[in-house]
C-alpha cells in the first residue's frame, strides 16, 4: 500500500518498534502527515479511496493514544477530545498543503473502524508502554546514554570512555563530571520518559488533545513533571554516588 509507504506505518508503528522513550516516536506530531513529498503525491493520486485510507490511519493513531492512556490511568475515555485531535491533524495537513501551494489536501471520511482491531492495536501499545513504566530507570538511562550522539563525542575525546559497556556508562559519565550535561543534552528524551512513566502524559492527554499535551512536555511547561526531573536528577546523582 502506497500510503503506509508515504507515512511510514503510522504513528502507531513508530512506537511499536520505538526504544525507549517510547513517546519520543511522538515527537514532531503529526509530521508524518505533513510531509512536502506525502502532499505531493496525494496530489498526484488518483485513487478514489485514499480519503478513506488516510483517514483510517489517522483515527487508528489517535484512537490508541487515547485509549491506551484511558487504560493506563483508569479514566473513562473521551470521545469529544478523540474527535478533536482528529480534526487538528487533518487542519494541520490544509494548512501545510495550503502553505506548499498545493491545491488538493486529505479530507476526512467518517468512517467505522472494528473494536476487535481498535483493541488490538491498543492492547499491542499498552503493553509495550506498561513494560517501559515498570522497567529499572537507571538502565534506560544508560540505553539512552549508550546510544546518544552525546556518548560519540565524549568517546572521541576520553579514549577509556569507549570501553565502558552500557550498564556502566553513567557511572562513567559521572566519574569524568559529564552527567548533568549528559542529562541536560538529552532533556527532551528525558522529559518524554519521565512523562510516561508517571502517566503525567496520559492525564494531560485526556484533558488537552495530543498536541498540546506534547508541547507542555517539551517545553516543561507541567509543575508535576518539573518536579518529578528535579527528583530523577537527585536519585540518579545519589544512586550513581553510592556504587
Amino acid at each position: 500500500m502506497n500510503i503506509y509507504k508515504k507515512i511510514s506505518g503510522g504513528y502507531y508503528i513508530s512506537l511499536y518498534y520505538a526504544k525507549s522513550p517510547i513517546l519520543y516516536a511522538l515527537d514532531q506530531w503529526p509530521k508524518k502527515y505533513l510531509g512536502k513529498k506525502f502532499l505531493l503525491w496525494y496530489n498526484s493520486s488518483f485513487d478514489s479511496e485514499i480519503d478513506k485510507i488516510i483517514s483510517l490511519f489517522v483515527t487508528l493513531d489517535v484512537k490508541i493514544l487515547h485509549r491506551v492512556a484511558s487504560i493506563l490511568i483508569k479514566q473513562e475515555n473521551q470521545d469529544r477530545k478523540e474527535e478533536d485531535d482528529i480534526n487538528d491533524v487533518f487542519e494541520e495537513m490544509k494548512k501545510t498543503a495550503e502553505k506548499y501551494g498545493f491545491t488538493y489536501y486529505p479530507q476526512r471520511i467518517e468512517i467505522v473502524v472494528k473494536n476487535s482491531l481498535i483493541n488490538e492495536l491498543v492492547n499491542d501499545i499498552f503493553h509495550i508502554r506498561e513494560r517501559e513504566i515498570k522497567n529499572d530507570l537507571y538502565t534506560i538511562l544508560g540505553e539512552i546514554a549508550y546510544e546518544s550522539e552525546y556518548l560519540t563525542k565524549i568517546k572521541e575525546e576520553k579514549n577509556w570512555i569507549r570501553a565502558i559497556d552500557r550498564k556502566n556508562i553513567l557511572k562513567a559519565l559521572y566519574l569524568e563530571g559529564k552527567l548533568e550535561e549528559f542529562l541536560s543534552q538529552e532533556k527532551i528524551k528525558i522529559r518524554y520518559l519521565i512523562a510516561s512513566r508517571t502517566l503525567i502524559f496520559d492525564k494531560l492527554l485526556l484533558t488537552k488533545g495530543i498536541k498540546e499535551t506534547l508541547n507542555d512536555i517539551k517545553d516543561l511547561k507541567n509543575e508535576e513533571l518539573k518536579n518529578e526531573i528535579e527528583k530523577l536528577t537527585t536519585e540518579i546523582n545519589k544512586r550513581i554516588s553510592y556504587f
